[in-house]
């Protein structure tokens, strides 16, 4: 007798759907495990050390070279002569006559800082009439306006002040202000550097490469063994980017040298227009200067938009200089759409762990400054400035404090300073992990290669 062995659809057993992997549906999701990823304890400490390496290095460049950048901050352009010179007499102006009969007479002369000092020793000499503390700040902040900014000082304000425009307006979903922000962020700093300090600015560039090197290569191959879940440890991670540092560093050189290069043939021809008879010539063969400039063009388009995928390309892949800087331009123009797209998640992301890095920065500075003050009844940080929630560090208005006061000021100071610097770490190390999964997204877009597949050391392997 024959049998159908085939159930009917009504007597089948009612599927049912536990869970959807929704990373798998929309990959982009996995970008947003860079919060996590970034924020571990180990990554923001490493992180933090390479900031503080190259805030060191700003640091001691302002000790010892002059003062560059106009007083009104680094996009206000160099230091020019004779603004300088109006600001100083404006100041003159106003101080001399709070000062002592007796100083007045070498004020018309002092700079900035002989006037400071002036100005306090008439304070504490005046004690027949005064000045009150409110009207000494005011005079002390007017001293410091007219004072010309040093190369690293003005580059870290401008650095704060577009940095956290960036984060405020992408918070608010303001996007044409967060566009303007990061214009002036990412092109906008670095060309007023330029302009008011270049040798500055190479040496502040030298150093990032050098600080960044390493460090940028264990951050991002950590990044990826999460992505992986092999879960590597810092010094497994340390051991596979060692022989690979000087392709970490030498990468974005080379990058910047071919720029420079392939554009030297455009400034040739237009160096030889100033000539009566070579004129001509430059322009027959200004065809080769379009080829020329649209060459150095694609390469500072790769440098600037793909330079994130370059240390993930050497810690992912393995790759050597001229691979990463040529993957970068391949995933860039294989798809464009996609590298916007993952790297405006990437930005909100960013977003994300800045605001949970600046909050809590904000409420342990709230606590402790708070208590301290309450214990102390000093007025010890009546010279230490504010730490607000997503605004750059506030300045204190200048008072005049006693020697012991002044020491408690300058240590609470440095760790304010670190304080901020963990803010900026933790940003940081978020952006790592970002570039990392953003290159492994792209990499499964271009090529079909798993986000799991990475190269791993022969000598280990086998191990």
């Amino acid at each position: 007798m024959p049998t159908n062995s085939s159930v009917p659809p009504t007597q089948r057993p009612a599927s049912r759907i536990d869970a959807v992997d929704w990373p798998s549906i929309l990959p982009f999701l996995k970008i947003f495990g860079a919060v996590s990823s970034g924020l571990r304890p180990k990554r923001v400490g490493l992180t933090f050390i390479l900031l503080l390496t190259v805030v060191a290095a700003g640091r001691v460049w302002d000790g010892f070279a002059p003062a560059t950048s106009s007083s009104e901050g680094l996009f206000a352009g160099p230091i020019r002569e004779k603004q300088l010179v109006d600001a100083q007499e404006s100041v003159r102006a106003v101080v001399i006559p709070v000062l002592l009969p007796e100083q007045r007479a070498n004020a018309q002369t002092a700079s900035l800082d002989e006037l400071e000092v002036f100005l306090a020793d008439a304070i504490r000499a005046n004690t027949t009439n005064p000045i009150e503390p409110a009207r000494y700040s005011t005079l002390m902040r007017m001293i410091d306006a007219a004072r010309p900014r040093a190369s690293f000082e003005a580059l870290n304000e401008a650095v704060r002040s577009s940095f956290y425009a960036l984060i405020a307006s992408v918070g608010r979903a303001d996007f044409p202000a967060a566009i303007g922000a990061a214009h002036s962020l990412f092109v906008g700093v670095p060309v007023a550097s330029w302009a008011s300090a270049p040798i500055f600015t190479v040496f502040f560039v030298v150093v990032c490469i050098l600080a960044f090197g390493r460090g940028s290569g264990v951050l991002c191959r950590l990044s990826a063994g999460d992505m992986s879940m092999r879960n590597w440890s810092l010094p497994e991670a340390s051991d596979f980017i060692r022989p690979r540092i000087s392709t970490l560093i030498f990468a974005p050189i080379f990058a910047v040298v071919l720029g420079f290069v392939l554009w030297i043939p455009a400034w040739a021809l237009g160096l030889s227009g100033n000539l009566p008879i070579l004129n001509v010539v430059g322009g027959v063969f200004f065809g080769v200067a379009l080829v020329s400039a649209a060459l150095s063009a694609i390469v500072v388009v790769v440098l600037l938009v793909g330079f994130p995928l370059i240390a993930p390309a050497v810690a992912c892949d393995g790759c050597d200089a001229v691979e990463s800087i040529q993957r970068a331009g391949a995933y860039l123009f294989a798809r464009p759409l996609h590298l916007l797209w993952y790297g405006f998640i990437s930005l909100i992301v960013i977003v994300l762990g800045t605001l949970v890095a600046d909050f809590a920065a904000t409420i342990m500075w709230s606590f402790a400054s708070a208590s301290y003050e309450s214990a102390s009844g000093e007025t010890a940080l009546s010279g230490v400035g504010n730490l607000r929630f997503l605004q750059p560090y506030q300045s204190a208005p200048p008072a005049l404090l006693g020697l012991t006061q002044s020491i408690t000021v300058s240590l609470i100071d440095m760790w304010r300073t670190i304080l901020c610097l963990l803010i900026g770490a933790c940003s940081l190390s978020i952006a790592f992990a970002c570039a990392t999964r953003t290159y492994l997204l792209i990499r499964l877009n271009c090529d079909g290669q798993d986000v799991c597949d990475l190269w791993e050391d022969s000598l280990r392997s086998k191990d």
